[in-house]
């Protein structure tokens, strides 16, 4: 019994010497906090946080007989001032990603609530001759589904992800073949908690024909805040055969997060798209998770995203192109003000943005595919040129005096007046050719051939920017020989994408000669 007694004298004169256990203790693991965010966390800047000012402030208040109920409410109370949803700390393990410093989620906290909103919008999506609801199989979670008017198609994304990524995408199509004659689209993603990138690109990828620049990503790799990884490039391509290119309305609001964001951000770039309701939450970055010495889970945002222009929404959220903010009392009288001006936008709006669908240089490139080159109406080639050729309006000058539509377009708003307009920095060329960055599909027939190295090389094909004047676009083909030499075929389309008109004309830059 006394040798009993004396090893429990021993233990308990060890533990109060030395404290707690080293994992369990409050100072070291303040540390490993400030530590790991000190050089992983990418948006003190942005977010207007000193993360030294905050450990100085803070770390007076961690001693060794700190509770881990009081150090939890310490490291909460040190990130609050970032406002950021991905940033969580968790005892138990679980992390996830809140909307809780956005303004909607302050008018409709619980989950009640936000059913409550879902339903009022099935009904004001009702009362405008919407048929039934088709919910995403998708069981236990509700992602969404859609439904129709004779006009409009209306999808709801819940999240991205519950299900089969096959399953989701079988369902998408399902869905584009409902709305196959509608005019236009509403895409609501107010009360969206983010999730699988794959998942969107099921989606975004079917509501474009043409790959596009979309934007640029970054991640925390050092200790010095200004310490990142290279950009890296993103793109929007297509998806499927099935694809839904209508005019559209994106819903949003402060709960659309994480995936949903870089859903908004995709999707504002497209020129027939448009944001209506609340900026999104503003929070990009996939969540990094690690483990303090106490075995407590923690997440982070360590990446940055910008858009093609290379404009950063963190924190702040996709901006909306028509505000309308969501309330409670809305709610209480059974109204969807932002549905409701979702409808006023597409019945002013339709007409314009049916013409933004149009993408000129797709449509020239699959008629020189189509249509003239299996006659060899213009000549042979071995080979498309992926991306897009910058064009100004000095290039379709030779084509002057013999295209019919540049001749009638060549009045006071023609092609002089664009060649003097181009000469500005900040003029349409520059924000249309420079900035907006796209890359049309490649037909099969015009795909590199592989057998140049045994016989003579034919021509390989670049598309140029197209060019609006007037009515009508404007969209050269380029023919390369070699040797400076080739043929550029001008294909000239109006607003709907007909085909009106096409012309050639032969280059010999070698012999001086320019355009023959």
């Amino acid at each position: 019994m006394m040798k009993l007694l004396s090893t429990l004298a021993l233990l308990l004169l060890v533990q109060v010497t030395f404290g707690k256990p080293p994992g369990r203790d409050p100072e070291r693991n303040f540390e490993a906090f400030w530590q790991i965010f000190h050089r992983q966390y990418a948006h003190f800047e942005t977010r207007n946080v000193d993360w030294q000012q905050q450990y100085n402030r803070f770390r007076s208040r961690v001693t060794a007989g700190t509770s881990d109920e009081q150090l939890l409410t310490i490291f909460n109370e040190m990130v609050a001032p970032l406002k950021d949803g991905h940033v969580v700390i968790s005892p138990t393990g679980d992390l996830p990603a809140s909307a809780k410093y956005a303004r909607f989620h302050n008018e409709f906290p619980t989950k009640d609530l936000q059913k409550q909103f879902h339903q009022v919008t099935l009904s004001v999506l009702q009362a405008n001759g919407f048929g039934p609801f088709v919910r995403f199989d998708s069981a236990p979670y509700d992602i969404g589904g859609y439904t129709r008017s004779t006009d409009y198609g209306y999808l709801l994304v819940n999240g991205f992800g519950g299900m089969p990524l096959d399953r989701f995408s079988a369902q998408l199509d399902q869905m584009i073949d409902s709305f196959a004659d509608v005019k236009a689209v509403i895409i609501d993603i107010r009360i969206n908690g983010g999730g699988d990138p794959g998942f969107l690109s099921a989606l975004t990828g079917r509501l474009t024909d043409v790959k596009r620049l979309i934007g640029y990503g970054r991640t925390r790799t050092g200790r010095q805040p200004h310490e990142f990884s290279r950009w890296s490039t993103y793109y929007l391509s297509p998806q499927a055969t099935r694809r839904l290119v209508k005019p559209t309305v994106l819903l949003t609001s402060g709960a659309s997060i994480s995936a949903a964001d870089h859903c908004a951000m995709v999707l504002k770039q497209l020129p027939y798209v448009r944001l209506v309701g609340e900026n999104t939450n503003g929070m990009f970055s996939s969540m990094l998770g690690k483990r303090l010495p106490n075995g407590w889970a923690l997440s982070l945002s360590h990446q940055q995203y910008v858009d093609a222009k290379r404009r950063s929404y963190e924190g702040v959220g996709v901006p909306v192109d028509v505000e309308v903010r969501h309330h409670r009392s809305d709610l209480q009288r059974g109204h969807d003000p932002a549905l409701e001006r979702a409808f006023e936008v597409l019945r002013i709006e339709t007409p314009a943005l049916a013409q933004q669908t149009v993408c000129p240089e797709q449509i020239a490139l699959n008629y020189f595919a189509d249509s003239l080159l299996p006659g060899k109406v213009y000549g042979d080639m071995a080979g498309y040129s992926t991306g897009l050729v910058e064009e100004d309006a000095t290039l379709l000058s030779p084509f002057a005096a013999r295209c019919a539509s540049l001749q009638v377009s060549n009045g006071p708003n023609g092609l002089m007046s664009r060649i003097t307009t181009e000469q500005n920095p900040d003029s349409t060329f520059y924000r249309a050719n420079v900035q907006n960055r796209l890359y049309v599909e490649c037909p099969k027939s015009l795909r590199p051939k592989r057998l140049w190295i045994l016989g003579r090389r034919k021509s390989r094909l670049t598309v140029s920017h197209h060019i609006a004047i007037g009515d009508k676009y404007y969209v050269r083909l380029n023919l390369h020989e070699g040797a400076w030499k080739g043929k550029t075929v001008l294909i000239v389309l109006n607003t709907n994408g007909q085909v009106i008109e096409h012309c050639a004309l032969n280059y010999d830059y070698a012999s001086g000669q320019g355009y023959l």
